[in-house]
This record gives structure tokens, C-alpha cells and sequence, in this order.
């Protein structure tokens, strides 16, 4: 099957192109398409930098804005996911060593416990071979991802808000043919940055602390937390004990600038259009587009923890 042809501008670098696609009239499937394709684009880029800015965020960012006003999708915001993702560069060999497996044969019987163990070890080179032969064994399933997801977070001051972000951009279509390039995408953050030890659960809970963290916590992490807690995800039992730990040790008083912008829109809630504040944060010439994704990131997260909270 050909590729989409805003996945296929994106690789080439087409700015115009990617303009033109979407810039026409999407509605229905054709914009689910199209969004689709730029949270995997954003899966398929090599990024080092700040996990709050990484494009999976940012696009499932704006996918959310989108999906308040999916029957007039903001096309400036559209417009300003693509010519984020076209910063980057693409990964080009996602497949080397599941194509080596594949070639080989998978061979002796793999178990995701190897896979923990190696990543724990900082053995990448062996985590992604066990990596490989673990997701063949199981048929291209989504095992893998929510094995790397549980061991990201044992630092989830650091990953909560990208596993968040990756998990939901996954589940928006989950396409199985695509299941590798969101499991190398997580699996290069880790390999990135090391891993914590695992953690002892704590009895603390999103409800514990939810009213001091509205009041001066960080609400961006928070809201990540909150997420990923009341998700339904096979290895929930994993995640909540790493979340549970984490929120044990949430500092509260320590809103820096920046983050109580975002705090502010919490109040008049019934009368606040986040895709209108959205397009204001884009249209902000006076900031960088890095500030600009920030701010897009903080503003999903207000637009969610608005949902689960009362007057």
C-alpha cells in the first residue's frame, strides 16, 4: 500500500506540500488521515532535546484542539504542526535489526523479563536485539510498547509527560503495521537518558493531591499523571506503582513563570475555547516556535484536568 501523501511530504522535506494537504478541506476520515499521519511522523523523528517539546507531544497537542472544532479544524494550527515536524530529521533504520531477525529467525524463546533486564543494564545494543525478537514472537503486537512505557516510568519527572503523549497519539488509530516506529520511538528515549531503579508504591493518589498541585504544583506533569493513572492500559498495575512513588514526591509551591499562565484558565472554565487560545500562542510572533510548542503542551494539559475537576 502506498504511503499517505502528507507522510510522503513530510519525508521529502515538502514544505508546500504539506501545506496544501493540509490547508484543503478535511473532514470526517480525511482529516482522522491526516492528523494520523503527523503523530506518526512525529513517532518517526530523531529527537534529543526536552521531552515537553517533543513533537509527539506537541501533535497530539494540537490533535486535541482539532478534535474540538473537527467539523471547522483550525487549518493555522494544522499548518503549524507541520512546519514543526520539518524541523527534524527522520530515523531511516528503524528495521535493521528486525529485518536481521526476520532474516535469521527469531531462534531461541525471548521473554519480556530479558528485555527489562538489558534496558536496566544500559545493554542497548542487546536490549535491541531481545527488542526485536520480543515484538516478532508476538505477532507485531503492542506488547512491547507498554513494556518500554512501564520501565520509562521509573523516572517519570522526566518521562511522564512523553509516555502520556506517545500512548494516546498510538491509540488514536493503532495501527498494527506501524507498531515498530512507536516502539523505537520510545525505546530511543530511554536509551537516551538511563533508567531509574524500580520503585516501591506509595499510598498516594492523583485525588491525594490533586487540589495543592491545582493550586501550586505543576500542572502540565501532573495532568500527564492523572492520565496515565486512569487509563486502561494492560500493565496498569506496573504504571501506578511508578506514578504512585512519583507522586509521593511531588514538590508543591515551586510554580515557576510560565506555568501560571496556564493555572489562570482554570477559573471562567464554561467560557474558555482552548482552540482559541491555541491559534493566540501560534500566532504570538514575539515567540520562538519552541515557546510556542511549550505553551501548546501546558494548554492540553489545563484542557484536560478541566474535565475531572469541580467549581
Amino acid at each position: 500500500m502506498a504511503d499517505h501523501p502528507l507522510r510522503s511530504a513530510l519525508l521529502k522535506k515538502d514544505r508546500q506540500g504539506c501545506h496544501n494537504i493540509v490547508s484543503s478541506d478535511l473532514i470526517g476520515q480525511s482529516l482522522i488521515d491526516v492528523i494520523y499521519e503527523m503523530l506518526f511522523s512525529g513517532a518517526s523523528v530523531k529527537y534529543t532535546g526536552e521531552q515537553i517539546l517533543h513533537p509527539l507531544c506537541v501533535i497530539n497537542s494540537i490533535k486535541n484542539f482539532i478534535g474540538d472544532e473537527r467539523e471547522n479544524p483550525p487549518k493555522p494550527l494544522m499548518i503549524f504542526g507541520v512546519d514543526y515536524l520539518l524541523e527534524f530529521e527522520f530515523r531511516d533504520n528503524d528495521r535493521e535489526n528486525l529485518d536481521k531477525v526476520m532474516k535469521n529467525g527469531v531462534g531461541e524463546t525471548v521473554f519480556v523479563g530479558e528485555l527489562e533486564d538489558a534496558c536496566q543494564n544500559s545493554d542497548w545494543q542487546n536490549a535491541d536485539l531481545i527488542m526485536s525478537k520480543t515484538f516478532l514472537a508476538s505477532d507485531g503486537s503492542r506488547a512491547t510498547l507498554d513494556t518500554l512505557s512501564e520501565l520509562a516510568l521509573q523516572n517519570s519527572p522526566t518521562n511522564a509527560i512523553f509516555v502520556y503523549h506517545l500512548l494516546r497519539s498510538y491509540q488514536f488509530q493503532e495501527k498494527k503495521n506501524d507498531n515498530w516506529t512507536f516502539i523505537k520511538c520510545i525505546f530511543e528515549q530511554i536509551k537516551l537518558r538511563g533508567l531509574e531503579p524500580v520503585h516501591s508504591p506509595s499510598r498516594v493518589t492523583p485525588e491525594t493531591i490533586k487540589d495543592e498541585v491545582i493550586k501550586s504544583g505543576d500542572i502540565v506533569y501532573f495532568s500527564a499523571i492523572e492520565n496515565l493513572w486512569n487509563g486502561s492500559y494492560v500493565r496498569s498495575r506496573g504504571y501506578r506503582r511508578e506514578l504512585s512513588y512519583w507522586l509521593s514526591k511531588i514538590g508543591l509551591e515551586q510554580t515557576i513563570k510560565g506555568k501560571q499562565i496556564p493555572r489562570q484558565l482554570l477559573k471562567n472554565q464554561n467560557e474558555t475555547s482552548f482552540t482559541m487560545f491555541a491559534k493566540e500562542i501560534i500566532s504570538n510572533d514575539g515567540k520562538t516556535k519552541n515557546q510556542k510548542a511549550q505553551e501548546l503542551v501546558s494548554l492540553e494539559a489545563v484542557r484536560s484536568i478541566l474535565k475531572t475537576i469541580d467549581d
